[in-house]
């Protein structure tokens, strides 16, 4: 596990920030596109099991050209050998913090597809686009705080999932799988 705090200068962060909580290209008054989730993890009964979405890459496939390009800065400092799947994940203010079950980001079917899967190939990194109280942990107890322009980087096959936050109106991160 890496932590990377302030990963971006300040010029490019202070563009993506504006990006995600404004608008896009800085011009125009047109929000930023989120997308509701009615089930952020299926096959769970929770009270608050929803988030907004924004999908920027699937399967290597750019689903947002205008997000994509907005990434770029992050991108090129994080140096991936591929992409697999870039989201944003929002999450709104609640009462209490809310701890999701934990997960893998690449699904794999049984162990032996996760043998398969050498640890150093695959990695999960969370870009925090704000400070709040919430928090990612992971299956060995640890837990890395919300900072904003902060970058968490580890390996796929670690079990880790987030929460929601009480302090802020909405606790934001970007999700990037990428091979290494």
């Amino acid at each position: 596990m890496n932590i990377l705090n302030n990963f971006l200068d300040k010029s490019n962060y202070d563009k993506l920030y504006n990006g995600v909580f404004g608008s896009l290209d800085n011009t125009t008054t047109q929000q930023f596109p989120w997308f509701f989730n009615s089930k952020k993890i299926l096959d769970y009964n929770l009270d608050y099991n929803f988030q907004f979405v924004h999908i920027v890459l699937e399967n290597g496939k750019i689903d947002s050209p205008v997000t994509f390009e907005v990434l770029k800065p992050l991108l090129n400092k994080l140096k991936p050998k591929g992409l697999i799947r870039i989201k944003l994940n929002l999450t709104t203010k609640t009462n209490n913090i809310i701890k999701y079950p934990l997960h893998r980001d690449i699904n794999v079917k049984d162990e032996k597809d996760i043998n398969q899967l050498k640890k150093d190939d695959y990695k999960v990194a969370i870009f925090y686009m704000n400070s709040n109280n919430g928090y990612t942990y992971f299956e060995n107890k640890k837990k890395v705080k919300s900072v904003a322009n902060r970058l968490l980087k580890f390996d796929n096959i670690m079990n880790h999932s987030g929460t929601t936050c009480t302090d802020e109106n909405q606790r934001v991160v970007i999700n990037i799988n990428y091979e290494v």
